[in-house]
């Protein structure tokens, strides 16, 4: 999805640089219809970031309550692709804002 996202940006960018008016009515429609997707699969990627920031939560109260050292090797592996969550997420943020503001030119333009 990242590589997606990346791709609508660029295209959005270069069709603001080109300054091309004839089609923009049909780009804007092309481009909503894009930052409606990116926007449902920002959604399910904040779904489950929060889910696994909840279960890395629920296995450090876990090993403090049990004391099993194996809920360390599951809090490892839930914080690690947590991690990978988090920037995923970051990225998808960013660039839909971002795509945002490529709109509102493009449509000013």
């Amino acid at each position: 999805m990242e590589k997606t996202v990346l791709t609508r940006v660029k295209e959005a960018e270069d069709f603001l640089a080109a300054g091309v008016k004839d089609n923009r009515d049909e780009y804007l429609k092309y481009l909503a219809r894009w930052i409606a997707y990116i926007q449902h699969e920002r959604l399910i990627h904040l779904i489950v970031t929060m889910a696994f920031a909840i279960m890395s939560m629920m296995t450090i109260i876990l090993f403090f309550v049990s004391g099993i050292i194996a809920t360390l090797g599951a809090l490892f592996i839930f914080v690690v692709t947590l991690g990978f969550y988090v920037r995923h997420y970051f990225v998808l943020e960013n660039k839909t804002q971002y795509l945002y503001d490529l709109y509102d030119k493009i449509e000013k333009m």
